[in-house]
């Protein structure tokens, strides 16, 4: 454990928050923007994503880049949506720099975080039973392997009504086609609703 003259000397220059559109996220999300204004901070809003069927089906059939494009498009609007059901239209008074990977969340977040000054936020409750026992559950991930300092954020009946994916996660599915387009590759696996 830190002494207090440590925890003194090592300033919160990044406040890493995971993302994914849950209710969870968002209220990590607004308690990240307020660490972040407390400690004059940047305000790294993360979501981490993975194609549909996850890497192993993408490196057995890889997806056309249009697609791949398409899943990238879907993540930065999960990132968008959550910054818009947190804040409103109007961004924190804290400079902002949101951010999509192609990774584990858990892994991807606990990286991102591993220089001195960051503050990692994480939300739960993003994802039912079934999902945690099958993927496990982020914030203990993070809880487990972070280096930094980490909140882990409960939502409150406020961040339920604004959260702006019903359930946590993109539909990210290939994009539609023209009936004169022929496909780039093999069709990717669809995610499932």
């Amino acid at each position: 454990m830190a002494t207090a003259s440590e925890r003194e000397t090592t300033a919160i220059e990044r406040v890493i928050v995971g993302v994914d559109g849950s209710a969870g996220s968002v209220a990590a999300l607004r308690q990240g923007a307020r660490e972040a204004a407390r400690h004059n901070a940047v305000l790294c809003p993360v979501y981490a994503w993975a194609p549909p069927g996850g890497e192993a089906a993408d490196a057995l059939s890889p997806a056309p880049a249009d697609v791949c494009a398409h899943w990238e498009r879907a993540a930065a609007t999960v990132v968008r949506e959550t910054c818009e059901a947190a804040f409103g239209p109007a961004p924190p008074g804290t400079v902002l720099r949101p951010r999509t990977v192609r990774a584990a969340p858990g892994p991807a977040l606990v990286a991102l975080a591993r220089d001195p000054g960051a503050l990692l936020v994480v939300g739960t409750g993003g994802h039912g039973p079934l999902h945690r026992v099958l993927r496990g559950s982020v914030s203990r991930h993070c809880l487990r392997h972070a280096r930094c300092p980490i909140l882990v954020v409960h939502p409150d009946p406020a961040d339920q009504r604004a959260a702006p994916v019903p359930d946590g996660r993109p539909y990210m599915d290939a994009p539609v086609r023209g009936a004169d387009e022929a496909p780039m590759g093999p069709a990717p696996v669809p995610a499932r609703r």
